[in-house]
């Protein structure tokens, strides 16, 4: 397949820019990138060359682009594919009902240019074989990295409507089995809770709910195991416990301090995974039961601004993520490009490259997604318009998606 007359930024293309290049996708990655358009000509030419080299007759696929933006697929290093509420008992009942709803809950990110995702909780650890059956090619779906069950201290009461995201241990060795027992479940990583959460009635989100000992359980057994931990962290305190214990990826880091920017400044494996339009709240669509989250959210959001734009200026490397799910205001309307734009004044570029390159980092998949470039998967979207000039572009679902050169939009 070629993709002609696409308009690509050096940035995510290996340093090529133009306004009217191609691509050329062959078995699910990316073979050619070009400068400039193939003419009809040139693109028979190569493609009976192809085709001869293959003893496969015909010509190639052509899709014109029309001057429309490449990129590489999207990727959301903090999401949920079946939400935070989107289950109930009755669906816990029956894990059939819970892998079909997941299932098709994941596929729909496709629609929105996300063709990688990184779960951090299902019930169940249904996300575990929602990304089995994408693998396996029984459905067409994004990637998934998936972290299983989360790990955490005892922090809520059994009654509360997400306990069965977890996976419960108190003390360094209850931990030690805990992880040892989502990693047998076939988790790609370890998801652990550092501090309160936001989401719950009683959490305190700047409290700490994990020792020293606990979290360096945690990440002891990772590394044995050739991973890595992603710890919920809001308040600073659990922050500098994770950067201090060798925890990969801290994620929402709302109430991060300068001196635990620092002090992360100095690690090459540590990455912020912000989830700024986690904070968005619609009134309107709020249940009534969780209104305490406005107000809630709304402050956190307004202090976050403050740390985080620290953070982002210190230089800390920094992913791209939602705590959100397909079908929430957070996706239809583009929420998270538009905080990171218009709240912490990240340029266009970084939050492209968040979006892509950084997150292609952090699930450790650097060498194969994140760029429009030779030898790399082919999970492309084009966009129209120019979203490193305009970042408001990425607030609408793109013309089309590929997903290892299949397209699927």
């Amino acid at each position: 397949m070629l993709l002609n007359h696409c308009r690509l930024i050096k940035e995510f293309s290996g340093g090529v820019e133009t306004a009217d290049g191609a691509v050329r996708l062959e078995d699910g990655k990316i073979v050619e990138v070009f400068a400039e358009a193939l003419s009809e000509a040139d693109s028979s030419a190569m493609a009976d060359s192809s085709a001869a080299s293959e003893t496969v007759t015909g010509s190639e696929a052509v899709i014109d682009c029309q001057g429309k933006t490449l990129l590489p697929g999207l990727m959301d290093t903090h999401t949920h594919i079946i939400g935070i509420t989107g289950y109930s008992s009755e669906l816990l009942k029956s894990p059939m009902k819970l892998f079909m709803k997941s299932a098709a809950a994941a596929q729909a990110y496709l629609d929105y240019g996300f063709t990688t995702l990184r779960d951090c909780g299902t019930p169940l650890r249904v996300a575990n074989f929602v990304r089995d059956a994408f693998a396996a090619g029984l459905m067409v779906g994004p990637r998934i990295i998936s972290g299983g069950c989360i790990v955490s201290p005892t922090e809520i009461e059994e009654m509360d409507s997400i306990y069965e995201m977890y996976s419960w241990a108190d003390g360094a060795d209850a931990i030690k089995r805990a992880v040892r027992k989502e990693l047998a479940e076939h988790a790609d990583y370890i998801k652990i809770m550092a501090s309160g959460s936001a989401f719950h009635k009683q959490g305190i989100p700047v409290q700490p709910i994990i020792t020293a000992e606990e979290l360096s359980a945690a990440v002891e057994i990772a590394d044995m195991k050739g991973t890595y931990v992603a710890a919920h962290a809001h308040g600073d305190g659990a922050i500098r416990l994770c950067v201090d214990k060798g925890v990969r990826t801290v994620e929402h880091a709302t109430f991060i301090s300068e001196e635990t920017i620092e002090a992360a400044l100095a690690r090459e494996d540590f990455y912020l995974v912000p989830t700024l339009s986690a904070m968005y709240q619609n009134p309107e669509k709020t249940p009534l039961e969780m209104m305490f989250l406005v107000d809630k959210l709304k402050n956190m959001l307004q202090i976050s601004t403050k740390c985080l734009r620290k953070a982002y200026d210190a230089g800390l490397k920094i992913g791209f993520a939602t705590d959100s799910t397909v079908g929430m205001d957070q996706y239809e309307q583009g929420i998270e490009f538009q905080y990171r734009s218009e709240l912490f004044g990240m340029s266009n570029i970084d939050i492209l490259l968040q979006a892509t390159k950084v997150n292609a980092e952090i699930v450790e998949m650097s060498d194969c997604l994140g760029e429009v470039k030779q030898g790399y998967i082919a999970d492309l979207i084009l966009v129209d318009g120019k979203p490193d000039q305009d970042i408001s572009v990425m607030y609408h679902k793109p013309d089309m998606v590929f997903l290892a050169g299949e397209r699927v939009r």
